[in-house]
């Protein structure tokens, strides 16, 4: 493990510590899906990103997931709208993901993400979550943050 290469952001175990999710969290927008995938193939040359059934790139308009990541990903093949995920979140602080900085959005993909591993009841209302099978792919599950080097 080098950790002189940044890394994603969050990881989710499942208890035993098998991954099944990474994340990056970034407060910007992607231009198309396309972009997405590029954006990913650069971080497995660029980050250190371990093997894992699944990965989300969430972006300030999209949140974007791959089944089985590699270095050689396509287009993503779930997206959501990252308003509809943060709604509950951005409305309690009474903000808009505009206004946010970029430490304030991680926080906000963190407890959302905190909601989908604890299987809240809204959380669990994005259709792609089930579609994916990602929601109960990490039900229960443990998120740990990636310090950056």
């Amino acid at each position: 493990m080098d950790h002189r290469r940044p890394r994603a952001d969050f990881i989710v175990e499942k208890p035993g510590g098998a991954i099944q999710l990474v994340v990056e969290a970034k407060n910007t927008v992607a231009p198309s899906p396309e972009w997405a995938a590029r954006f990913l193939r650069n971080l497995f040359v660029h980050a250190e990103i371990p093997p894992s059934p699944f990965f989300l790139l969430a972006l300030r308009d999209h949140l974007y997931l791959w089944r089985h990541p590699s270095g050689e990903a396509g287009p993503p093949e779930f997206e959501g709208d990252t308003a509809i995920a943060l709604r509950p979140y951005l409305l309690r602080l009474h903000r808009s993901l505009d206004d946010l900085s970029e430490p304030s959005f991680e926080a906000l993909v963190y407890a959302w993400l905190s909601d989908v591993v604890a299987g809240s009841s809204e959380a669990e209302q994005l259709p792609w979550l089930h579609e994916s099978g990602l929601s109960e792919s990490i039900r229960d599950g443990v998120i740990r943050t990636q310090a950056a080097a």
